[in-house]
């Protein structure tokens, strides 16, 4: 026994020493000779930070969230007990017009962001010819589409016949060159959230566009990271938002279960050294995560609750508008 336990010491000491990880198959006769270590599939982690340690082993309780997507996907289109923030950048508008137009009746502030509001000035245009082909009362009408709240940016994208378009809505410059449209617009829509007690923001953006466009949207998710704002990003059949260091529930909508949507977890940014998941149909158990290691893309679910315990942020992605025909004869 002896000398299981100074190979167990010797090898941990190799792991600390190292700051990296050691794959430990199922069959190995030292690991089960060591005594109380278990051999995994997954990777064992190690980081000697105090603070780790004490969230890990919950000394200090993680911090927890609770997600319902489920409120961007069906009939309620609503987010939080104050309503929502809707945003459309400067990308088309690709998520189904029927989840656009609730999501943007129902926001309690509405935004266009420079080059977004051709965007949604094409969008409403496009709603109106529809309504001269289909004369369904289930639709909302498109003169009920609301005009944005106001629309900000530096305004190189916007163009005239826009402005004419929306000649009576407010326009705020915002000409700093050192951020994105995106994050100068939650400079401006911030004290207004907080006086409405508004958390929970929407944005409509296009996934297939650019890629340091994409990313610079998913910077904006870290730099917005707050207790008191959420921020998601809807894209043409996907939700994305960002999970903060702690315990994480999602509920996922039912049809996503039954139909096996995609979803994937991604460490953008830094490592995430402490991953376990539970609900998903290849889960993580004390998984380190990071570019060039293990990423988690094409997963799927195995229950309706989804459990994410993570030490650092996590970008969260997962499919949703697959079944629009379903939604709409369910709102009719």
């Amino acid at each position: 026994m002896a000398a299981a336990a100074a190979i167990k010491n010797a090898l941990f000491k190799l792991l600390r020493g190292a700051g990296t990880s050691l794959a430990l198959p199922d069959d190995s006769r030292i690991f089960k000779q060591a005594g109380n270590l278990r051999a995994h599939p997954r990777n064992y982690c190690t980081k000697t930070t105090i603070g780790f340690r004490q969230q890990m082993d919950h000394t200090i309780p993680p911090k927890e969230y609770k997600w319902t997507p489920g409120n961007l996907i069906n009939e309620t289109f609503k987010l939080g007990p104050n309503g929502h923030v809707c945003i459309v950048l400067n990308r088309q508008i690709q998520v189904p017009a029927h989840v656009v137009k609730l999501l943007w009746k129902n926001a309690t502030l509405r935004c266009a962001v420079d080059g977004g509001s051709n965007h949604l000035r094409n969008f409403i245009v496009a709603q109106s010819a529809a309504k001269q082909n289909n004369s369904s009362k289930s639709d909302i009408e498109p003169s009920d589409i609301e005009p944005p709240d106001l629309i900000t940016g530096d305004f190189d994208s916007i163009t005239e016949e826009t402005v004419e378009f929306f000649k009576s809505i407010p326009k705020i410059n915002t000409p700093d060159q050192d951020a994105t449209d995106f994050t100068k617009a939650f400079t401006v829509l911030q004290p207004v959230m907080a006086q409405r007690k508004v958390k929970d923001v929407v944005v409509f953006h296009d996934c297939s566009g650019r890629l340091d466009q994409v990313m610079a949207n998913l910077n904006t998710l870290y730099k917005m990271q707050k207790d008191n704002c959420n921020v998601y990003l809807l894209s043409g059949d996907s939700i994305t938002w960002l999970l903060r260091p702690g315990k994480h529930t999602i509920q996922v909508p039912l049809d996503l279960v039954t139909s096996q949507r995609w979803c994937s977890l991604m460490p953008v940014g830094s490592t995430a050294h402490n991953v376990t998941t539970q609900g998903l149909k290849w889960n993580l158990y004390h998984a380190q995560m990071e570019f060039g290691g293990m990423v988690s893309t094409s997963n799927t679910y195995s229950t309706e609750f989804v459990q994410v315990e993570t030490d650092s942020n996590l970008i969260w992605s997962m499919g949703a508008y697959g079944f629009e025909e379903k939604l709409r004869s369910t709102m009719k």
